[in-house]
């Protein structure tokens, strides 16, 4: 939370400072430069001008900006009595200031003598040295500064506590799927290594590979769609070696290039479920159809497959986290359609990519 507040505070720092200089210096000059062209009907402004208004403005920054700490602190802590003390003893001691520095501007001889009259005369003005009015624009202008970035800093704090919030979750999800997959998968070899199966081994050297990408990719944000559609097509290998020529599995994937990117694991669990919820019983008259297809802005998974007799429910954990994942990172951003007819299994998931 430190780092957050050290970020923000550098960012605000940066609004407020070309505030500032934009009200008490470029202000000042574009009005000078104004009134000299429609009143006097001259371009420019002369050396007076921009003496008086960078002395001036610099002293009128000072001030302000201490005015403006005040606002920060008591305006939007609503401790709004104290704020009312706080003005008060500024209207008091801004008018000495003013005094202080038209004293000090008058005896400073490396200004133009022009400039050091100007600034006799309005220390020895009889009056408290400010034009209510101006002074209450400083304050309403100060005011909405203060107000704006407290809010927008609020904003940011809630919509990173948010980004966070949904870190965690995808975190959690992916935690619940990695051990769910491993776990199905070890089942497959355990079941080869009973029968002394000779395809142990290939599947394996497969798992060994799978588990690379998920140890070293899974946690990252965006992968490439190509190395996710290779670890797919690993995990499609893997399950014929299983069920070999017993079942019907096809897996085609088009138009997968190299700059494409996806969130790591998204497309799995539909494929896995299709293995183990659809045609897991199924001993020679079971299919699964596996169609992935990239376009410039879209890309679609179609998965069919067969319902083994006797199941009764199809999907599992993998399945319900996935469509969490998909809620969380591609909001209004894909179509889900699942159709169960008791005989086949259809997903068609369809994303606009990032």
């Amino acid at each position: 939370m430190l780092r957050l507040n050290n970020t923000f505070d550098k960012k605000y720092f940066k609004i407020e400072l070309i505030f500032f200089v934009l009200y008490f210096y470029v202000f000042r000059f574009l009005t000078d430069f104004e009134y000299n062209f429609w009143e006097r009907k001259k371009s420019g402004i002369s050396f007076f001008e921009v003496e008086y208004n960078l002395l001036y403005g610099t002293s009128a920054l000072i001030a302000y900006w201490i005015f403006y700490q005040i606002i920060r602190r008591y305006l939007i802590s609503k401790r709004l009595f104290i704020l009312i003390a706080h003005i008060l003893l500024f209207l008091v001691f801004y008018s000495i200031y003013l005094k202080a520095t038209s004293y000090l501007f008058a005896h400073l001889d490396f200004l133009s003598e022009e400039m050091r009259k100007s600034a006799l005369r309005q220390f020895n003005f009889k009056s408290i040295g400010y034009s209510l009015a101006y002074v209450l624009r400083e304050f309403f202008s100060i005011s909405f500064l203060a107000y704006f970035i407290h809010v927008d800093k609020q904003n940011e704090q809630v919509k990173l506590l948010k980004e966070q919030q949904l870190i965690s979750e995808l975190t959690y999800l992916k935690a619940q799927l990695q051990p769910h997959f491993f776990f199905n998968t070890l089942n497959n070899i355990y079941g080869l290594a009973l029968k002394r199966d000779e395809n142990t081994a290939p599947l394996v050297a497969k798992l060994a590979e799978m588990m690379r990408y998920i140890l070293y990719k899974a946690d990252e944000k965006l992968v490439s769609l190509k190395d996710e559609i290779t670890f797919i097509q690993n995990y499609v290998e893997v399950e014929n070696i299983r069920y070999r020529s017993a079942i019907n599995i096809k897996f085609d994937a088009q138009g997968i290039d190299d700059n494409s990117k996806i969130s790591p694991l998204l497309l799995l669990p539909f494929i896995e479920n299709a293995f183990k919820h659809g045609i897991e019983e199924e001993e020679k008259e079971g299919f699964v159809n596996i169609i992935i297809c990239k376009t410039e802005e879209e890309l679609t998974l179609e998965v069919n497959n067969s319902i083994a007799k006797n199941k009764e429910k199809t999907g599992g954990i993998g399945l319900v986290n996935v469509k969490k994942r998909l809620e969380i990172l591609y909001p209004e951003k894909h179509k889900l359609e699942i159709q169960n007819d008791e005989k086949i299994y259809q997903v068609s998931l369809t994303l606009e990519m990032k």
